[in-house]
């Protein structure tokens, strides 16, 4: 009796566990994809963000670049005639200098909701060069100028030194510039070449997604 009750029970028992079993698995595994989904589309809409974010600045880098390297080289050539003779004269072409308002908010949010950390290494490694760059650029043009026209820097017997660093200055901005606007290009396409590769996509889908027209 007991070989044959065992025989009728274990059966059943071992279908309702490997049923349970599976149904357990299902069930992580949808979680799984579900995450995975959700990570997905995160990182896409992050991807989004930092395409759209980057040609704005971009755009308001290119639209003052020709102005500073204009800036800069009249500076450089009345410091070379010495033809700047007095502090107001110099305070009022330097003034002329606007510094470019570049934003980050789609690297912060990133950092912030932790989709950073789940990109691929060269796409966080781009856009973590671009963003440093912009930051190194963005306190050098909001700071520098202000230092260099300071009371305490200016006085008559200090007027020459202060138009050199002032030529020295516009230097490096309008490099840091032409840089920029180099960088802003190399992000772009590790932009689209990860979207492409996350989601396999055609290079007219690529294009679509990035807001542009297949060239003829």
């Amino acid at each position: 009796m007991p070989a044959k009750s065992t025989s009728v029970w274990l059966p059943r028992v071992l279908f309702e566990s490997a049923l349970i079993t599976v149904s357990i698995l299902l069930a992580l595994g949808l979680d799984e994809w579900r995450e995975d989904r959700q990570d997905e589309e995160m990182i896409e809409q992050a991807m989004s963000n930092f395409l759209s974010e980057i040609r704005q600045n971009q755009a308001r880098v290119e639209d003052a670049a020709p102005f500073n390297r204009g800036l800069q080289n009249v500076l450089s050539n009345r410091y070379a005639d010495g033809d700047i003779t007095s502090i107001a004269e110099f305070i009022g072409i330097v003034e002329s200098y606007t510094p470019v308002v570049l934003q980050s908010t789609a690297w912060e949010t990133a950092l912030a909701t932790g989709s950073v950390s789940k990109m691929d290494y060269n796409l966080v490694s781009a856009l973590s060069l671009t963003y440093g760059l912009q930051n190194r650029y963005q306190q050098t043009s909001r700071t520098g100028m202000s230092d260099l026209t300071s009371p305490q820097n200016l006085s008559a017997d200090r007027l020459e030194l202060a138009i050199y660093n002032s030529v020295r200055y516009l230097g490096d901005v309008t490099a840091m510039e032409t840089e920029l606007d180099v960088v802003y290009e190399e992000a772009e396409l590790i932009i689209r070449d990860a979207w492409k590769t996350m989601k396999q996509a055609t290079p007219s889908e690529v294009l679509t997604w990035a807001g542009m027209s297949e060239q003829p």
